[in-house]
């Protein structure tokens, strides 16, 4: 049996939300890892989880933690790369021997980035049956690393690929994550998304069958893989029973492209009362009226939308693959089923312009969905806006992931990138502007005060409420 510490590296809510954003930002569970642990936990090893983002530990005090422990294990993305980076060193001069595997988003695409700076094995993808089969291999010893799948070290000064690793099929092989090894008292979703707290969050699939420019789909792929019905709507409980969730937040890139799948769990949410609130992301052309009726009918209140732009050269240019018309379209039936939207906008995407921003702005505002979030594009490495933006625009640090923590994008306090024809300040007042004109419409506020119905929905609206007086008078 080994013993391993996994790890979401520390990051203050300073350095996560800028602009005012921290009063009502989200602080949601690191589940990857929570799904790695529970995946070794089923084969004997003892894990431990410490979730820095919720509980930021000065990095000695990690390092002491790490030393009873075989193997650390850390997670990472891009917007923080900098901070495992900064972990790996210290663990390294802390104690020389240490073992150290990076893994995630970031680590999929740029492995090359973390195992330079000292990291032992870059697990390339889903983590759960690589991470095991390596601690397996480094505790009994016998097979060859190269045989293992999925990885990538260094080997007398050149680095190995072993073969890829093949999607999780079923994913019912991996275990319900490892909630009991993390601090669930302190997650919350945001007030844009959760009308009553504690809202929990979980994932009932995935991959998505997008294939939109600024994303990357190496580490999940493009075809949607499910949970079992019964495991889904387990874990709904389970939130709510256990963890006494008061609304549920279903974090799937697009929970709703299997609509058998979608009636399946309603269903039964509907036959066992799962009387409270929760939500789902999908996108635009996966929906109909007789979907979006049944998650109506089964409590879904909330249902967030990708829409990005409202300018078609640009839905066209970051490979949307969806017209205005049918936002337009999927929009109005889902108000008409009686669920609250959330638009998905992004500003600032590659060779975009001032008109098209606006344009944005504008469909957005005739959209008139119950909240619009305006992220500033941050270019991802192993995205083709990434490649973009290296060859067009201002793009301030192409390997910003090893100097800063980027803040969480819809109040970013400083561009990453800025398209041609354009400053970084110009950037940031259209996105001030963007907020300031959806949200401080009469008709929109109005609406917002006459649809309280709870301390709670009050709360909410104070705490939103909070964040963008702070955002309109913030000066950076």
């Amino acid at each position: 049996m080994a013993k391993i510490f996994l790890i979401q590296p520390p990051l203050t809510a300073d350095e996560l939300y800028a602009r005012g954003s921290k009063t009502s930002a989200s602080l949601i569970p690191p589940l990857g890892i929570a799904y790695i642990a529970s995946y070794l936990h089923k084969y004997g090893h003892e894990c431990r989880i410490l979730d820095g983002v919720a509980e930021p530990f000065p990095l000695e005090k990690i390092c002491e933690i790490a030393r009873d422990y075989d193997v650390v294990g850390i997670t990472v993305v891009s917007t923080y790369a900098v901070r495992a980076i900064e972990l790996i060193h210290a663990l390294k001069k802390y104690r020389s021997s240490q073992l150290v595997v990076v893994g995630g988003p970031h680590v999929t695409v740029m492995p090359k980035s973390l195992l330079e700076h000292g990291a032992d094995y870059a697990v390339i993808g889903e983590g759960e049956v690589t991470m095991y089969e390596l601690v397996e291999c480094l505790g009994a010893g016998g097979r060859d690393l190269k045989e293992v799948p999925g990885l990538v070290f260094s080997e007398n000064g050149q680095f190995v690929y072993t073969p890829p690793r093949i999607h999780i099929d079923p994913l019912n092989q991996v275990p319900l994550p490892a909630r009991h090894l993390l601090p669930m008292h302190l997650y919350k979703n945001s007030v844009a998304r959760s009308t009553r707290q504690p809202s929990h969050s979980m994932l009932a699939s995935r991959g998505c069958p997008g294939v939109c420019t600024f994303c990357s789909k190496k580490t999940f792929g493009t075809r949607t893989r499910y949970f079992s019905v019964d495991r889904i709507v387990e874990e709904f409980f389970l939130l709510r029973d256990k963890y006494g969730a008061k609304d549920v937040a279903v974090w799937d890139d697009n929970f709703v492209t299997n609509h058998e799948i979608v009636f399946a769990v309603c269903e039964q949410l509907k036959k066992r009362n799962f009387n409270i609130p929760w939500s789902v992301e999908s996108r635009i052309d996966v929906v109909n009226r007789k979907v979006l009726h049944a998650l109506k009918e089964a409590g879904c209140t909330f249902i967030a939308y990708g829409i990005e732009s409202g300018s078609q050269r640009v839905l066209d240019h970051i490979n949307k693959q969806v017209t205005k018309e049918e936002i337009v379209k999927t929009i109005h039936i889902t108000k008409e089923a009686g669920i609250q939207i959330r638009g998905y906008f992004m500003l600032g995407l590659s060779t975009e312009t001032k008109e098209e921003m606006e344009d944005t702005i504008r469909f957005a505002i005739e959209l008139d969905t119950e909240l619009a979030s305006f992220t500033i594009f941050v270019p991802l490495p192993g995205t083709a806006e990434y490649r973009r933006a290296l060859k067009s625009g201002t793009f301030v640090d192409p390997k910003y992931y090893l100097h800063k923590v980027v803040p969480e994008f819809n109040f970013l306090d400083y561009p990453i990138y800025v398209p041609e024809g354009m400053t970084a300040s110009e950037l940031l007042s259209i996105h001030r502007s963007a907020y300031n004109r959806y949200y401080f419409r009469p008709r929109f506020l109005l609406r917002k005060l006459l649809s309280i119905r709870s301390p709670d929905e009050l709360a909410n609206l104070f705490y939103g409420g909070l964040t963008l007086i702070k955002n309109a008078i913030s000066k950076s």
